[in-house]
């Protein structure tokens, strides 16, 4: 199965992003790169145009049972997923009776499966969303989204609201996650560390363009933006140029950077979009 985006475009935000998703990918960006955007176009909270194809089918057209089962989430706040008058147990249960799973205690039992995995403590099942710490909300969250298996993972920001500690102990759990299921990731974050930790493909946003694609994005970074990115050297203010989106923060840029758009070069297993490599 194959998961391609085809020129989705949310106006303002995300322009013509376009990606083939075949393995555990990274989207590496800031807060107003894009990522966001992906994520809500996919599971219809926005206004987009484009194509979303799964298995060459249009998504964005199609009902929303393949939800949960074909395609799940985390959001970056994970109390997006819960309702708070409902203990955890309840929303298990009402999905997996929405998804044809009509026996509730095997529908608990899955559930627990999962908490195994994850390391979350069975007790947890019946307490409300309100009463849970920030870190076993994350993983409340990751269990729900994936104990029907669906076949893409989506997981946005994975640092919000965790401190180090946390946030190390989250990405050990997603890796156990995927060592027990057969699931594709599809990792949203601004933190180099994590995406290399988590994806194999990477492709970095900035200001609703993928400037910069491929294998070890991170290890051997080629764009200005993604090297500012991972140094940490980023200016303050993320300005937008009238050629390359980057030209007035990128401290190579030139008068021709300022007035041309580059294309997407391919530099074998890397793309980058960069008047710097003219080859």
């Amino acid at each position: 199965m194959t998961l391609k985006y085809e020129c989705l475009t949310v106006e303002g935000k995300l322009n013509c992003f376009t990606l083939e998703i075949k393995e555990d990918t990274g989207i590496l960006g800031q807060r107003d790169s894009g990522k966001e955007e992906v994520i809500n176009a996919t599971f219809k909270l926005t206004k987009a145009s484009g194509k979303i194809l799964l298995d060459d089918v249009d998504i964005m057209s199609k009902g929303d049972k393949l939800y949960w089962e074909k395609l799940s989430v985390v959001f970056y706040d994970p109390m997006k997923l819960f309702n708070p008058i409902y203990d955890i147990a309840s929303h298990f249960i009402e999905i997996g009776i929405s998804h044809d799973m009509e026996n509730e205690e095997l529908i608990l039992e899955t559930a627990k499966e999962v908490f195994k995995v994850l390391n979350i403590r069975e007790e947890i099942l019946y307490s409300y969303p309100h009463q849970l710490r920030s870190l076993e909300l994350k993983k409340v969250a990751l269990a729900l989204a994936s104990f029907l298996e669906p076949e893409y993972l989506f997981i946005d920001d994975i640092e919000y609201n965790l401190n180090e500690i946390e946030i190390g102990l989250l990405v050990n759990s997603i890796i156990d996650l995927k060592e027990t299921f057969d699931i594709n990731l599809i990792v949203f974050d601004n933190d180099p560390a994590v995406i290399s930790r988590l994806a194999d493909y990477i492709a970095v946003l900035y200001r609703g363009e993928v400037v910069e694609e491929g294998y070890h994005v991170i290890e051997y970074p080629y764009h200005p933006y993604t090297i500012d990115l991972i140094e940490g050297n980023l200016k303050e203010e993320n300005l937008v140029g009238e050629g390359c989106i980057y030209s007035k923060n990128c401290k190579y840029s030139t008068y021709k950077c300022r007035l041309t758009k580059p294309k997407m070069v391919n530099l074998g297993e890397r793309y980058v979009k960069c008047l710097g490599y003219p080859w």
